[in-house]
């Protein structure tokens, strides 16, 4: 007869204190939303086009369907004159992310909102940090506001000697970014880097004045990457073009391409409103308010402990 261990001896020490933290910090985070006037939605967990970056692989669900990498594009579906501003804590999927950064189910924040474009959203999102680090149980040392707020070009040339939106190179600056500026946000608290170079726009649109760099933003924590923002790109016409670059780009790296989202165009077709958008990594974000180093330390049942 097979013998299996104790689930508790499974859990680390002061697991449960944790749990306690995480729920929380879950419910500042609805509160804080809820005190702006902010819709709480749901949105499938199973869809047909789980999302457009090549680089991000989504696990199968049936014929057809896949698990949602993202809520992002049906949550832009619901935006309306009586949506304005709504928000989501719910489930993602990634294939093949395992790693104390990484787990291919994580919990995943988002909320878009009309009426504003990225640095309006990098506003807020510094407010809610704020707000949560209020939390007893969060790391308070670590964090100085306001944060600081560097352009990816000039972090790039202050550490790499160069900057990628003008000398675009895909794998000198993936590279560059691991061993020359990640190394570097581990050294501050938290941090904007803003601006991204155009090829790595994704859905986000072009600046009007620098058509070199993107209207995107990150924000890190403890040199953790915790979130991923836009000015959302609504225009018809270009979310075809990308949908068709991201399929190409699966294709030359020997992916099976995914589907255009038809709901999502549709909704484009009729107009969806100017806005902004952002997807915040729940357990990453509880990783760097508590000061725990590794995923699994604050998910309830990674992939080791079931």
């Amino acid at each position: 007869m097979k013998e299996y261990a104790s689930p508790e001896a499974a859990f680390p020490e002061g697991f449960s204190q944790t749990i306690i933290s995480r729920h929380k910090i879950l419910q500042k985070i609805r509160c804080f939303f809820d005190s702006r006037s902010y819709i709480e939605v749901e949105t499938p967990l199973r869809v047909r086009c789980p999302g457009i970056d090549p680089h991000i692989d989504a696990l199968p669900s049936g014929p057809g369907f896949f698990l949602a990498t993202s809520p992002e594009l049906q949550m832009k579906r619901l935006l309306g004159p009586e949506t304005e501003r709504i928000y989501q804590i719910t489930r993602a999927f990634r294939a093949e992310e395992e790693g104390p950064l990484h787990s291919s189910e994580f919990a995943i924040l988002e909320w878009y909102r009309t009426g504003s474009d990225y640095i309006g959203l990098m506003d807020e999102t510094e407010e809610l940090i704020k707000f949560l680090v209020e939390e007893p149980g969060c790391e308070t040392t670590s964090w100085r506001f306001p944060f600081e707020r560097i352009l990816v070009d000039d972090v790039f040339k202050k550490r790499a000697g160069w900057e990628p939106s003008k000398q675009w190179n895909e794998d000198r600056f993936f590279i560059d970014w691991v061993e020359k500026v990640e190394p570097f946000l581990k050294t501050l608290g938290g941090v904007f880097l803003f601006d991204f170079p155009a090829p790595l726009a994704s859905l986000s649109v072009i600046k009007k004045d620098n058509p070199l760099v993107c209207e995107r933003f990150e924000l890190f924590m403890r040199g953790i990457e915790t979130g991923n923002a836009f000015t959302e790109l609504t225009d018809y016409q270009e979310h075809f073009v990308r949908f068709a670059e991201a399929a190409r780009k699966r294709q030359a790296m020997g992916k099976e391409p995914y589907p255009t989202d038809d709901g999502f165009m549709e909704s484009l077709r009729k107009g969806i409103a100017e806005c902004s958008g952002i997807a915040v990594g729940v357990d990453r974000l509880i990783m760097a308010l508590t000061g725990l180093n590794d995923i699994k330390l604050v998910q309830t049942f990674p992939m080791n402990r079931l």
